[in-house]
């Protein structure tokens, strides 16, 4: 859309926030007509009985932590919380259509396969504490990293790079709000003092959105560099890098902007949505130990900001915007000030 062209990348012509649509095809009456069955009669009948499901599971979420609440011992406390939201996230994403995901372990060196099962018991598998990096398209991100590693989230200032906690309900809610630009001062803490409370406490990996701002799926908006600052290095943390793809016909499950339940109706109406998931083979992630902070005079410092730039391009084969975080709140802004006037 014209109105939205600012926000269009002029190096790639990608718009990377507007909701993603599926190309236009020229197909026959008869699919036509079923395509309209479908979307408008079966879709919404199939999606109310989702939406009861759903609000079923939302109030078995908050019987469990009712439960977590009454239990004494923290350790016991903390898994059990983790286990039921590791549960009730794979059950939700089921009740969406998300019957299978496409997750694997790859390398990105020719001529190697990697092996899921072998790459995890070699390297440890993800433990509390370490870093997971990804790319961020959509609240079902949410849902599958706390189905797999009931991880920490984190919201990150734009300016300092310093972080801080926040709860589940945040982080599916913040896609399509304008999360802030900075963070109060007193509530902004090193990266390093969230993943070493991690791992004391046995809190999960802490998941890095380095976008800091969901994208339509399309390309990749521009990475904090959240590993410059030495105060954000944990030589004891590991980074494990994902990236998420949502493979489409009709309706995306990327959302960037827009009704929430909107979208989360839309996911409803279909038959089955399809995720896609790599996470790229530990032997080839960049190191914490090999940054410059850590490393051995003898050796080359790695530049872990570049490094893991350089592979989260390769591993979700998205080309990089000049569009950041920040153009996003701005885009936000304009958008929803149009919605208020009725021009969307």
């Amino acid at each position: 859309m014209e109105k939205y062209s600012k926000w269009r990348d002029s190096g790639t012509g990608i718009q990377p926030f507007l909701q993603p649509v599926p190309a236009r095809t020229q197909q026959l009456g008869l699919w036509t007509a079923i395509n309209v069955v479908k979307s408008y009669v079966v879709g919404p009948l199939v999606a109310v009985v989702r939406f009861i499901a759903l609000g079923a599971t939302a109030v078995l979420a908050s019987a469990t932590t009712a439960i977590g609440a009454l239990l004494v011992v923290p350790s016991v406390r903390r898994g059990w919380t983790r286990c039921t939201q590791s549960a009730l996230a794979r059950l939700a994403l089921f009740i969406i259509g998300f019957y299978y995901i496409d997750a694997k372990t790859v390398s990105l060196q020719k001529g190697r396969r990697a092996n899921a099962k072998d790459s995890g018991k070699k390297n440890g598998g993800v433990k509390s504490g370490d870093i997971i990096v990804a790319n961020h398209a959509s609240y079902i991100d949410i849902l599958y990293l706390v189905a797999k590693y009931s991880p920490v989230f984190i919201e990150i200032d734009n300016a300092s790079t310093y972080a801080r906690p926040i709860s589940l309900w945040t982080a599916l809610t913040s896609p399509a709000r304008q999360t802030p630009a900075l963070l109060p001062a007193k509530e902004a803490r090193p990266l390093r003092e969230i993943t070493e409370d991690a791992r004391l406490k046995h809190l999960g990996p802490v998941v890095v959105f380095p976008e800091n701002a969901t994208s339509n799926g399309r390309a990749l908006l521009q990475l904090l560099p959240v590993f410059e600052d030495a105060a954000n290095l944990d030589e004891k943390s590991n980074i494990h890098i994902l990236a998420f793809k949502y493979p489409f016909q009709s309706f995306s499950p990327a959302y960037s902007v827009g009704s929430q339940m909107g979208h989360l109706f839309g996911l409803c109406c279909q038959v089955y949505n399809l995720l896609a998931v790599r996470a790229l083979e530990q032997e080839e992630t960049p190191r914490i130990k090999d940054s410059a902070v850590f490393c051995d005079a003898g050796n080359v410092a790695v530049d872990l900001d570049e490094a893991v730039k350089e592979k989260l391009l390769q591993l979700s084969r998205l080309r990089m915007t000049k569009l950041t975080a920040m153009d996003k709140r701005d885009f936000l802004a304009f958008y929803y000030k149009q919605a208020k006037k009725g021009r969307i």
